[in-house]
């Protein structure tokens, strides 16, 4: 039977795993990395992939500090200065990078993007000290850090971290509870190819069956996000084209222009809050600790503060002492964590609700915000990560 010793084992080799374990290699770390589904090569000949996500600056900065930056930059992504938020054309508020002093506000990235970026780093700067597998996992020991992987070699190590998403074997395994709840409505992303490429804005209108937004994607290529039901979602997935790009025009009316539509895909929308971050000698982080309402498309840049917070604490304290780890980790991040939570929440229930009280009172803070100076600049500073 095959047996590796390693410092570290982390399971999810996604996004924040790859960059925890590059994170831990830089460290001088020895690192098992596991992982299920084998990569996809980069092609730039193909259609960008549905799946994307909106980094902050403080994410930015992550990606920059890991050295994956120059991988990522020559592939494909996508800069916006402006965010517009409204509800039915009325009360716009714009944010603008320019308000605090900075040339954009984030970028859009395809998920399996970034994960490629890191790994070519790790590969690049670290084969010797992170091993990767694409395999499952037969059985986890989350008191003794050791796995075995179905292919029955075991990894042994002196900390286990679980970055292997909301459904996460680790915390399973580990007997952790978790809070949380579906919400009622679903989002639905379609990814459109336009004549000309969109502009450098993101915006979101609000309405009673969900938001509807426009995530700009790289040359000619946008990302309609729409929530609604799930009957309205299911008609959404199933939809032909033709009768798809009519209903966007109907629902989406004088925002888009010309389109083509090149691929649909949904998926519902669920809370989840892990009542610890860790147990015995396994730490969770990511969407193995908490998956949010993706309002503002805060998820993955929570997940990489959950690195940057973790990765200071192991460069300070180390290893070997799994339950000040543990405590750390959860003071550094989870009221945070938990404070996003609960703003999206807020939001969430504050615009989906038709009564008139409401629709007034959102309708002022709307307008409120968009002339409220430094307090403005401030909370657009927190939601870039600055």
């Amino acid at each position: 039977m095959k047996i590796k010793e390693v410092d570290t084992v982390v399971v999810g080799g996604g996004m924040v795993g790859a960059a925890m374990a590059l994170g831990l290699a830089q460290q001088g770390y020895t690192v098992a990395l596991i992982e299920k589904q084998t990569l996809h090569k980069y092609c730039a000949e193909q259609a960008p992939d549905i799946r994307l996500s909106a980094f902050n600056l403080h994410s930015v900065r992550l990606l920059k500090a890991l050295e994956a930056w120059p991988h990522l930059t020559q592939m494909r992504y996508r800069s916006y200065a402006r965010l517009s938020v409204w509800e039915n054309s009325e009360h716009k508020t714009i944010f603008d990078a320019s308000e605090v002093n900075q040339d954009n506000l984030g970028y859009f990235f395809e998920n399996r993007l970034i994960q490629l970026a890191l790994y070519q780093q790790i590969n690049a700067q670290f084969p010797q000290q992170v091993t990767c597998y694409f395999d499952d996992i037969s059985h986890i020991d989350t008191q003794q850090a050791s796995i075995r992987l179905a292919s029955g070699e075991i990894i042994n190590a002196k900390l286990m971290i679980g970055a292997d998403g909301a459904q996460s074997q680790v915390r399973q395994s580990a007997g952790i509870a978790c809070t949380g709840w579906e919400y009622s409505q679903h989002a639905n992303a379609i990814l459109i190819q336009t004549p000309e490429p969109v502009q450098d804005e993101t915006w979101q209108e609000f309405h009673s069956q969900g938001p509807r937004a426009l995530l700009p994607m790289y040359e000619n290529y946008a990302c309609l996000v729409w929530y609604d039901n799930l009957q309205t979602s299911q008609w959404i997935q199933q939809a032909d084209h033709l009768d798809l790009q009519a209903a966007i025009n109907h629902h989406f009316p004088n925002l888009i222009g010309d389109f083509s539509i090149v691929e649909v895909a949904g998926f519902p929308l669920a809370r989840m809050h892990a009542k610890q971050y860790g147990r015995g000698a396994c730490v969770i982080l990511g969407d193995a600790a908490h998956t949010i309402n993706p309002l503002a498309g805060q998820g993955v840049n929570l997940g990489f503060k959950d690195v940057s917070a973790l990765l200071d604490i192991i460069g300070n304290i180390g290893i070997n002492d799994s339950s000040e780890l543990i405590a750390q980790f959860e003071g550094a991040r989870r009221a945070e964590n938990l404070l996003m939570m609960t703003t999206m929440d807020a939001l969430y229930k504050t615009f989906s609700t038709p009564l008139l009280p409401i629709k007034a009172f959102r309708n002022m803070a709307l307008r409120v915000a968009n002339n409220a100076g430094p307090l403005k600049a401030k909370a657009l500073k927190y939601a870039m990560g600055l």
